[in-house]
């Protein structure tokens, strides 16, 4: 009896010790993160998501899953849908993942490769809300194709540069940052002034995608500089007679009491 009481006790034990063990490994692995954080990238993929017309028509909606493979450097491959409500959409999703830089996966704070996904969702309803009242903004369409590649350019090594974009071409940079920028409330109370520095993409789309704060400012300035990045549109850059995607910065600065703007930027 004891003995069968041993043995029962040691195989629990065993099992906890197992159970344990696994959690404990499990808690070393930090899933790839997107560069610009998880609740940003969802409000950019909103901004660039393109109902594809035939799923907008008949009003189809519902979320897809990309699946992909991120490597110790950030980079992703092998981007595929496996069960989808619409082909279109799969391939729209495919492309809006396409634009996401990573933070690779760590173990114990090393860099691992991971089988990784992101799920999209596409609301019919939503999006046609939004056109409604005008939110879905985009530039004229352009004549060239863009590149497929999704590779990443500077700009000293583009054909043409991307420029700022705007209905009325009598505005400037400057011009939009004086009308639009909104001086946060606790940087007014706390007299809060400095420059926020943002890095990042400027799709093919025209649109700022994978923002960094490589400067922070605080008191809801960063956040402001984001605000006014996210609702401006660019002329894409060029390269070899292609749209591409390229990489900048920008920053912007809050000067309380005084002029409160400045163009930091190089074009």
């Amino acid at each position: 009896m004891k003995t069968k009481l041993f043995k029962n006790n040691r195989l629990i034990f065993i099992m906890m010790f197992l159970f344990y063990a696994n959690a404990i490994i499990a808690q070393t692995i930090v899933r790839p993160e997107p560069i610009s954080g998880k609740a940003m990238t969802k409000s950019i993929i909103q901004q660039h998501l393109v109902y594809p017309q035939n799923a907008l028509d008949n009003k189809l909606s519902g979320k897809i899953t990309v699946l992909f493979d991120v490597d110790k450097n950030g980079n992703a491959t092998n981007h595929r849908v496996e069960n989808a409500f619409d082909n279109e959409c799969a391939n729209e999703a495919i492309h809006l993942v396409k634009q996401i830089l990573w933070k690779p996966a760590t173990n114990n704070g090393l860099p691992i490769d991971f089988n990784h996904e992101y799920t999209i969702e596409f609301s019919a309803k939503n999006y046609l809300k939004n056109i409604e009242k005008n939110k879905i903004k985009s530039i004229p369409e352009q004549d060239l194709p863009a590149d497929d590649s999704y590779a990443i350019y500077e700009y000293k090594n583009l054909d043409k540069t991307p420029n700022p974009y705007f209905n009325n071409k009598n505005i400037s940079f400057g011009a939009y940052l004086r009308s639009e920028l909104k001086y946060p409330d606790q940087a007014k109370e706390f007299e809060i002034s400095g420059t926020v520095k943002l890095s990042f993409i400027i799709e093919t789309d025209g649109k700022a995608s994978n923002i960094i704060i490589e400067n922070s400012v605080g008191g809801g300035c960063d956040n402001e500089a984001i605000r006014l990045i996210q609702n401006l549109l660019w002329t894409p850059g060029i390269k070899n007679d292609k749209l591409v995607r390229v990489k900048t910065t920008q920053e912007i600065t809050f000067q309380f009491g005084e002029r409160n703007y400045h163009d930091g930027n190089q074009y």
